[in-house]
């Protein structure tokens, strides 16, 4: 599964297009290129609720263990 994965990963590759612009730039002129890109948006929205969900997860998998072990 994993290598069906990374080898479908490699055949796109190639159709990220980045926009135009650099990214070198003064923090303020930084934090307003992130927050108004869809692109850099998009990702950061990603992984906010990819965080999320791994709290969640290592929350509830450390609750159950120390369940198990008798130390709720």
């Amino acid at each position: 599964m994993n290598q069906a994965l990374m080898t479908l990963a490699l055949a796109w590759s190639g159709c990220a297009w980045a926009h135009p612009g650099e990214h070198h730039d003064n923090l303020l002129g930084t934090l307003a290129h992130l927050f108004t890109e869809a692109d850099h948006l998009a990702l950061s929205v990603a992984a906010v609720i990819a965080g999320v969900i791994g709290a969640r997860m290592l929350r509830r998998r450390v609750q159950a263990s120390r369940r198990a072990n008798g130390r709720d």
